[in-house]
């Protein structure tokens, strides 16, 4: 049995979805014995700082990926080789508003065009279609979603525990905890200082207690009203960088996951449409015998709910994905999902009778549960009437973004 993986391709598309530096004293007086190695400290430093600035530009940060491996927010240096395996892509962005999107199969660097672009596995250069470029600073209605999410990657959620980056000379705002029942809670630092932070019934942040410094390396430790401890707060004192594209991807450098994240999904959400990756353990040539479990990998650029049916040989369609009425099928975006595994403990084998078979997977930016059938009959063959049902339902579904991705298993 050999398998073949296809291309996605995309279902239904809703109308909304997209297809200041520190000076430096040098100490003594300048004289003419003295002034060339004051000139040589200055040209070391400016190099450096150049050098530093240069550096960071050329790191990129991961907005939206279907590749194992990679997820929103993390940092590719400058020069490290990046692959996308064949199905998959993944969207990167530059501290310049660059974007690159690599479509796989690519082995090589992100950080060069078309024209000078490493040559992918089989040879020739990257096309345009395989390695697209933008620049967000050419297109203000792309730029938007980071400029508009700076206010909010700075209004931090005390519940959440975490690393966070404060601009120089300008404390946070604290936002209202999701958690329920945390309306009020206390701030204490490292000095033992405290304050109570308190949420006004229709107030969705509030101001950072003044009580309360913030420095480089401060840890503040959050407790619920009645001192039960919550979670831990670590600060870093950054100086932001000029434009938002500089800022997410300074924020994600300084390991500021969380709010960096905060600024490339506004990013992802306005320009990248929904996709759906699925492949098998073995890659795409491997032989089965009977018998042999087929072990599936997919992935989603963002949060989706995924369903995924198999059709044997016998022209079954079996619905696998979730795995009973109680799985829920949201999968987290850029997260690999493996099937079978902790969301399907009962493995898909190949059967006994000769013939193809395939699986196919469908992610959808909604949950459908109530609307596609068999979803309570999981690993039972779905009947006829049940097959044109959920023909029907996916080709009349409106405002709803759906892909699909298919791994044929072909029965040598």
């Amino acid at each position: 049995m050999y398998v073949h993986l296809q291309s996605r391709r995309p279902i239904i598309r809703s109308a909304l979805a997209p297809p200041g530096s520190r000076a430096v004293a040098l100490p003594g007086t300048l004289t003419p014995a003295n002034a060339g190695r004051f000139l040589c400290a200055a040209m070391i430093l400016a190099v450096g700082c150049t050098q530093a600035a240069a550096a960071r530009a050329a790191e990129a940060v991961v907005v939206a990926s279907t590749a194992p491996g990679y997820r929103l927010g993390q940092v590719v240096p400058d020069g490290t080789a990046v692959q996308v395996p064949d199905g998959a892509s993944t969207m990167f962005l530059f501290a310049s508003g660059r974007t690159v999107r690599v479509k796989g199969p690519y082995d090589g660097q992100i950080d060069k065009g078309p024209d000078t672009a490493a040559r992918p596995p089989g040879g020739g250069l990257l096309s345009s279609e395989r390695f697209v470029q933008n620049d967000l600073g050419a297109a203000r209605a792309i730029g938007n979603p980071l400029d508009r999410a700076v206010e909010r990657a700075f209004a931090i959620d005390p519940a959440v525990s975490g690393t966070y980056c404060v601009k120089a000379g300008s404390p946070p705002t604290l936002r209202r905890p999701q958690e329920p029942g945390l309306n009020q809670v206390v701030l204490q630092d490292g000095r033992g200082a405290s304050a109570k932070v308190v949420w006004a019934d229709a107030a969705a942040t509030a101001p950072w207690p003044r009580e309360l410094s913030l420095k480089e390396g401060a840890e503040i430790r959050v407790a619920s009203a009645d001192g039960v401890p919550r979670t831990a707060l670590r600060f870093r004192e950054v100086d932001a960088p000029p434009g938002s594209a500089a800022l997410a991807v300074h924020l994600a450098s300084a390991g500021c996951t969380g709010q960096a994240a905060e600024m490339l999904a506004s990013l992802r959400d306005a320009t990248v449409p929904l996709d759906l990756y699925l492949s098998t353990d073995r890659g795409t040539t491997a032989a089965y015998r009977p018998g042999d479990e087929v072990r599936l990998m997919l992935q989603t650029n963002r949060d989706a709910h995924v369903y995924c049916y198999l059709r044997n040989a016998r022209a079954q369609l079996i619905p696998i994905f979730p795995s009973g009425p109680s799985k829920s099928a949201l999968i987290e975006g850029s997260v690999p999902v493996s099937l079978s595994g902790d969301r399907m403990p009962q493995p898909v084998r190949v059967g006994d009778d000769p013939g193809d078979m395939d699986v196919r997977c469908f992610a959808a930016n909604r949950n459908l549960d109530r609307e596609l059938p068999g979803r309570a009959d999981a690993f039972y063959p779905l009947t006829q009437e049940n097959v044109a049902k959920l023909d029907r339902t996916l080709s009349k579904l409106r405002d709803t973004e759906l892909v699909t991705a298919q791994v044929i298993l072909r029965v040598r």
